[in-house]
């Protein structure tokens, strides 16, 4: 009994392996299931059961699949447990600098946004950039709109400590601060989860 259920085993677990893949793939490029059914001419239906682990899919499905991905038949195969996406060096490299461009923003307003997107327009035929670096520069969006929101609050805050303390409190300095901390808490999870694409930043709204 133990000898036949362990292929049984074997195909569930390669069936899981690669939903997950298809999954992570298609979030990697921003996709939604519509928009690969689309890309791919299959069925949303087709997708949907890939990836969650009720079809292997057949050597056609998972090339088709794979072209649409920009990725290789092979990679959609590959153990679960291997590293995440592969990526060239220099793709890597420059991911990890248009991420750490953000930091720009300490020397000038808003650079957080405007040098990591000169540097993703300067790569607008990488699919592999573009995918990252429209959920970096929508953090960063994200950040600005959040940090000029608390600062819009300063000055309520202010009237009361002015009374507290008999004076004048600067309390833009500390609010901004807090918030530069958290912007590069951040930066440094994105940078650490690269080559793959960030838990966090897949579940925060894309403003491009």
């Amino acid at each position: 009994m133990e000898r036949k259920q362990a292929p049984i085993l074997m195909a569930n677990a390669a069936t899981d392996q690669i939903g997950e893949r298809v999954k992570k793939y298609r979030r990697l490029r921003n996709l939604s299931q519509e928009e690969l059914a689309e890309l791919s001419s299959l069925s949303v239906r087709t997708i949907q059961r890939l990836e969650k682990g009720e079809s292997i899919g057949s050597p056609y499905t998972l090339r088709t699949l794979a072209t649409s991905l920009q990725i290789s038949p092979d990679e959609l195969m590959a153990p679960l447990a291997a590293s995440g996406p592969n990526l060239h060096p220099t793709t890597l490299k420059y991911l990890l600098i248009l991420n750490w461009s953000a930091l720009a923003g300490i020397v000038a307003p808003l650079a957080n946004i405007i040098l990591p997107a000169i540097l993703l327009w300067r790569r607008r035929h990488d699919q592999t950039v573009q995918a990252h670096g429209r959920q970096m520069i929508s953090f960063q969006i994200l950040w600005t709109l959040v940090t000029l929101g608390m600062m819009l609050v300063i000055p309520l805050l202010l009237t009361g400590l002015s009374m507290l303390v008999g004076g004048p409190f600067p309390m833009f300095i500390p609010v901004y601060f807090i918030c530069l901390i958290v912007n590069v808490f951040f930066l440094f999870r994105i940078a650490l989860h690269l080559p793959g694409p960030s838990p966090f930043l897949n579940r925060l709204p894309k403003f491009l």
